[in-house]
């Protein structure tokens, strides 16, 4: 929901939105994803920080 985080666990590369859009941070790089779309974050020694734009809810799928 709006001002929530979610810290994405290291061992968790995958994402995709399932709905609403999601602004990840990882590694001081910045990415917009819009439902349905899929990435697969780069590898860090770093997390990757999650969170919702535009007061919508995020549903997410990870792995």
């Amino acid at each position: 929901m709006k001002n929530e985080v979610y810290r994405l666990p290291q061992n968790h590369r995958e994402v995709q939105v399932l709905s609403g859009i999601a602004w990840i941070t990882v590694d001081k790089h910045d990415i917009i994803l819009h439902g349905p779309e899929k990435i697969s974050l780069p590898p860090s020694k770093n997390f990757a920080v999650i969170s919702p734009l535009r007061n919508m809810p995020l549903i997410l799928a990870v792995w």
